[in-house]
């Protein structure tokens, strides 16, 4: 097994937080007509706006870096309720999609919920593969908008 890590992310991260940004959203950027500076000063934008959203509206929530044999991978970010725990935000960089380690990280999620009795909730993007994974580990729609879904889990 590999060493899968959670630490608390730190303003030393920044920059692999905008480098998660920037190849985790480049396929969709991809086929704007625009130069691929363009495109990377666009995403590091979204970066920095993203921040900016999650720690004004989810200032009491986790956010840690998400880390394989030492080296950081992606990003979590959760909201601990005393009925729910919102899952904000799960990314890891495009490399190490796909390999089951999203899979893992939201089994010791939803296992901590359980002990304690609580529902895990989340927004996904309609066209998002992770949705799949959601319903897998038992998610359910609650609500469908134009671009994403609400989902919940209950134990």
């Amino acid at each position: 097994m590999t060493a899968l890590a959670i630490r608390p992310e730190t303003a030393e991260d920044d920059a692999f937080l905008r480098r998660l940004t920037v190849e985790g959203r480049w396929a969709e950027f991809a086929p704007l007509p625009l130069s691929d500076a363009h495109k990377r000063m666009l995403l590091e934008q979204q970066h920095l706006a993203r921040q900016h959203h999650y720690r004004t509206y989810y200032g009491g929530a986790d956010f840690s870096v998400i880390e394989l044999e030492g080296e950081p991978i992606g990003r979590l970010c959760l909201l601990r309720g005393a009925r729910d725990h919102l899952l904000v935000d799960i990314a890891l960089l495009p490399q190490h999609s796909g390999q089951g380690l999203g899979g893992t990280l939201l089994d010791s999620i939803l296992a901590e919920a359980a002990a304690l009795g609580r529902t895990v909730s989340l927004r996904v993007e309609q066209t998002n593969p992770a949705r799949r994974l959601y319903e897998r580990k038992g998610f359910r729609e609650t609500a469908r908008h134009e671009i994403d879904a609400e989902m919940v889990w209950a134990p």
